[in-house]
């Protein structure tokens, strides 16, 4: 494991964390060559699947390094980062991936020292945890699909709605000046992750697998049955999935995805 050399994208606000970066550059800091930098105008238009590509194309870790909160020069960019960090680390863990392998921290213009200790700390980190998916025992296979779920996920409508809309439902009032709370709002957001992966997931086994039945795809999946056919009905209802046939007088499914996966 000493010998592992993880693979590691940072994402850097254009503004501060990757003007931190240049300036390490420049002033020839010392930190580990297993970052690549990515720079994006702000920290918050890193979305859910972006960070899940990275990981599904072979990356051991995912940094997010935004302005220093109160700094943002989108005023509330950085706040939305935290949310979304958040929920794919909620992603992350229902599909058996180490949620520490998304990290999320600040740098400014002017902190070239702390951006070559922030990179160096997570390089560190990650080369503890080991390569992704062998370090938790999840094989290649399972390990894709988990991530592939999750990106299906992430890609859906109601969660990416409820995470772009968290912070300001936490902050402003509704018609009838009734104020959310954050546990409740992360309540609403856990529970939708949790259903989005399970539909992901299934849509992923109907593609790489072929037509299912309930049963079968709850055996994979490691669930109830009920649960399977819960999410069966919304999937077709969407006209992601459909009946294709029987087996053994069970309904067998069918991926309608198409380009969703």
């Amino acid at each position: 494991m000493s010998q592992f050399k993880p693979r590691i994208i940072a994402f850097c606000c254009n503004w501060c964390s990757y003007a931190g970066a240049d300036l390490a550059g420049v002033s020839r800091m010392q930190y580990p060559a297993n970052i690549r930098d990515i720079r994006v105008m702000c920290s918050a238009r890193v979305e859910l699947s972006i960070m899940l590509e990275a990981l599904i194309r072979g990356a051991d870790g995912v940094a997010i390094l935004g302005c220093h909160i109160g700094d943002c020069h989108y005023i509330h960019g950085n706040h939305y980062t935290i949310r979304k960090v958040r929920t794919i680390q909620k992603l992350l863990q229902m599909g058996g991936v180490n949620p520490e392998r998304v990290y999320l921290d600040w740098v400014s213009a002017a902190e070239a020292a702390r951006f070559a200790q922030v990179v160096t700390d997570f390089t560190d980190k990650i080369r503890s945890l080991g390569p992704i998916g062998e370090a938790e025992g999840r094989p290649a296979l399972e390990l894709k699909r988990n991530l592939q779920g999750a990106r299906v996920a992430a890609d859906g409508e109601r969660l990416r709605w409820l995470v772009g809309r968290e912070y300001t439902l936490e902050i402003n009032p509704n018609a009838f000046g009734e104020q959310m709370t954050e546990e409740k709002l992360w309540e609403i957001i856990n529970k939708t992750a949790e259903d989005e992966y399970l539909r992901g997931r299934i849509l992923v086994e109907l593609k790489e697998e072929g037509d299912l039945s309930c049963r079968e795809l709850a055996g994979r999946l490691g669930v109830e049955p009920a649960e399977v056919l819960k999410h069966l009905v919304v999937l077709r209802r969407k006209g992601l999935t459909d009946v294709s046939g029987l087996k053994e007088r069970s309904p067998v499914y069918e991926c309608k995805a198409g380009g969703l996966l």
